[in-house]
């Protein structure tokens, strides 16, 4: 029986990995930052890697017994991510008498942005209590896999709270805007 997820689209190569968001590799570019409010511990860094976005969720803090921790979680998109999300989210929220997904619907359709394909998942319990989004990328497979030849899509969740009170969508819409007229 083998339990391993086969990929249902090819999988591009990875992008140099970001071990530390303070130790970017050459050339990539850090675009913007934003804290999420759900955590004391995390920030998201949106880093530029050529034409490509790579999304950072790091951290530090300390272990009861003071030991210092560090973690930086990387996830890759094509750059087209940003106007992408910001426009498919709003499909995604529309009710199906607006042409929106059927009732119920927890992920959209896979689409392909910049020759990678992208879909967006309703996650629940994504912070505190709340749901969320979680944006994955079929055409990538995730830069901490445990076993070699596995396969597991790259995948970051928002909060909902993150996404529209603490300004992380309009960060995005924002960003995407800047890619849309060649700024970044």
């Amino acid at each position: 029986m083998n339990w391993f997820q086969k990929p249902e689209y090819p999988v591009k190569a990875q992008l140099p990995r970001i071990e530390h968001h303070e130790q970017l590799p050459e050339g990539a570019v850090e675009l913007a930052r934003i804290a999420d409010p759900n955590s004391e511990r995390y920030t998201i860094f949106f880093v530029r890697q050529g034409k490509y976005l790579s999304v950072l969720e790091a951290g530090s803090w300390l272990l009861k017994d003071g030991t210092p921790r560090y973690r930086c979680s990387q996830v890759d998109f094509p750059l087209g991510v940003l106007p992408w999300f910001a426009d498919a989210l709003t499909e995604f929220r529309k009710p199906p008498a607006q042409g929106g997904l059927h009732a119920g619907a927890m992920t959209s359709a896979d689409e392909d942005v910049e020759g990678e394909m992208l879909c967006i998942e309703r996650a629940m319990n994504a912070g505190r209590g709340v749901g969320g989004y979680t944006i994955v990328n079929w055409s990538r497979t995730d830069h901490g896999k445990l076993w070699k030849n596995d396969y597991h899509p790259q995948e970051i969740t928002f909060a909902d709270n993150f996404l529209y009170d603490a300004g992380l969508l309009d960060l995005i819409k924002d960003l995407g805007e800047k890619y849309r007229r060649g700024e970044l």
